[in-house]
């Protein structure tokens, strides 16, 4: 998924004949990434720029490769270098700061859908087949600056991690060719179509519990979506939060009845009724605690999971 090939062959071919002279100029950009594909953001770039300037608040695992012409820097504007490449990086950019740089941001999902926090959660929620990255631009809103490049994989019930894991081999793989030509003017930006824009939000513990209203498809991937890094679906038990642990099994039998109370206790576990069935959940942890526990232990049979 990119944008249209045939301006990109002309800016190419405009370039390979306009731009020669300055193919000994020194390539420099700007670099604030995050813990989540920083580090790939980082060493994609070092394969394509001559120095990079780091943002001293990057994380230590991207200080600690830092090349020996690369230099620390407090702030963007310390320096006269035009391009910032954010690379998971999480504080929000100023007006002031979009009037005097170039920014460009690298988001873990195929924009304009799910802008904002956890988009990864979000495109399972709504069992998207497609998972990627997106570079763009940023202006003065969230993520939604013209789009420079786009690139995907399959979505096939992967774990969070395998996704961070695609994710971060995408990062690495593109981000400095693309930072690269953008800076060569060999990539024309494509303005997001607004008519189609969706958007994720900051999620806490509390929308990790499970939602007793929700059909079988969504407990489904619920389940999938919150996978380690993040915490596992929960539920609340006398005002503690509990972990429920994999292998929970949902079960479809559509009748009515009480949502959220355990009808059932058996050796597969305990059974809890849900709009169209129920789950049934055999080991719990206490959220932040290593012990494991069986619930059948904790809830007896009437208990109403609030």
């Amino acid at each position: 998924m990119t944008c249209p090939e045939e301006s990109g062959r002309r800016e190419k071919n405009q370039s390979s004949t306009d731009n020669w002279f300055v193919r000994d100029v020194m390539k420099e950009l700007i670099f604030a990434g995050g813990s989540h594909y920083g580090l790939a953001g980082y060493l994609s770039v070092c394969n394509f720029f001559d120095r990079v300037y780091l943002i001293k608040d990057n994380p230590i695992e991207i200080l600690e490769k830092k090349r020996s012409q690369d230099v620390l820097i407090d702030g963007f504007m310390e320096i006269d270098c035009k391009t910032v490449f954010l690379c998971g990086y999480s504080r929000l950019i100023t007006n002031k700061e979009l009037e005097k740089k170039d920014f460009i941001n690298v988001h873990g999902a195929l924009l304009p859908k799910y802008r904002g926090m956890h988009a990864t959660f979000y495109a399972i929620m709504n069992g998207e087949e497609k998972m990627g990255i997106t570079f763009h631009i940023v202006d003065r809103y969230m993520d939604s600056g013209p789009i420079l490049k786009q690139y995907c994989f399959d979505y096939e019930n992967q774990t969070i991690q395998e996704i961070n894991d695609n994710i971060d081999a995408l990062v690495f793989q593109f981000a400095g060719e693309v930072l690269d030509s953008y800076c060569s003017g060999l990539i024309t930006p494509c303005p997001q179509n607004e008519d189609d824009a969706l958007f994720g939000a900051r999620r806490n513990l509390d929308d990790c519990l499970v939602d007793f209203t929700m059909n079988n498809l969504m407990i489904k991937r619920f389940f999938r979506a919150l996978t380690p890094n993040y915490p596992y679906p929960m539920l609340m038990i006398r005002g503690e939060k509990y972990e429920l642990l994999p292998d929970v099994k949902v079960i479809e039998r559509k009748y009515y009845g009480p949502l959220g109370r355990v009808v059932f206790i058996n050796e597969d576990g305990v059974w809890i009724k849900t709009s169209e069935g129920f789950i049934v959940v055999k080991k719990v942890r206490k959220y932040g605690a290593e012990k494991e526990e069986l619930l059948e232990n904790i809830v007896p049979i009437g208990f109403r999971f609030t």
